[in-house]
C-alpha cells in the first residue's frame, strides 16, 4: 500500500511540489515538513516534530504514535478516555486528605475561560506556543482549542 505524502514548508506554509512515496503505515498519521531546513516528520496530533528523513527508518515514528495522547483521546472518540488519579489537599496545620480525581475537559476549558475574564489575558495567549507547552505538561488531555474557540464558547 503505497500512499503519496506531501512535503510542505512549515516556516513560511508554503507547500513544496516535490512528492514522494512512502510505504509505512505511519505516513497517514504525520506530514512531511521542512524545518530549519531539514525535514521532519510532525505528528498531527500535536506539536511533535521527530525526525522524518527517508535514512531514518520509522520504529521512532510508531513509538511515538504508542505513547502519543492526543492521538488516544481523538481515537476513542465519543467514550470518555480517562483514568483516576489521586490528588492531595492540604485541610488543617499539616494534614493531608487524599480524593480521587478524573480529568473533566469542559470543567477544565471553563476554569481557562474564567481565569482568563479573571485576570483579564488577552484570548490569544492560548494560541502562543509557550502556553501550550506549559498546558500540555500540566495536563496532556487537555485540548485548548483556538481563541475564538474561547470566544465563542458557552461557560
Amino acid at each position: 500500500d503505497e500512499d503519496e505524502v506531501e512535503l510542505v514548508e512549515e516556516q513560511d506554509g508554503a507547500e513544496v511540489g516535490s512528492k514522494k512515496k512512502l510505504t509505512s503505515v505511519v505516513w497517514k498519521e504525520f506530514k512531511r515538513v521542512r524545518w530549519n531546513g531539514r525535514i521532519k516528520a510532525k505528528c498531527n496530533y500535536r506539536f511533535a516534530k521527530l525526525g522524518g528523513e527517508t535514512k531514518s527508518g520509522t520504529k521512532h515514528l510508531h513509538d511515538h504514535l504508542k505513547s502519543c495522547t492526543q492521538r488516544k483521546i481523538k481515537l476513542a472518540g465519543n467514550k470518555q478516555l480517562s483514568q483516576a488519579s489521586l490528588r492531595f489537599n492540604c485541610i488543617d496545620a499539616g494534614k493531608i486528605s487524599m480524593e480521587n480525581y478524573t480529568f473533566d475537559q469542559d470543567v477544565a476549558r471553563k476554569e481557562l475561560g474564567a481565569m482568563m475574564v479573571l485576570h483579564e489575558y488577552p484570548l490569544s495567549m492560548v494560541d502562543h506556543a509557550g502556553f501550550q507547552r506549559f498546558v500540555h505538561a500540566l495536563q496532556p488531555m487537555f485540548k485548548i482549542g483556538t481563541r475564538n474557540t474561547l470566544r465563542y464558547a458557552r461557560m
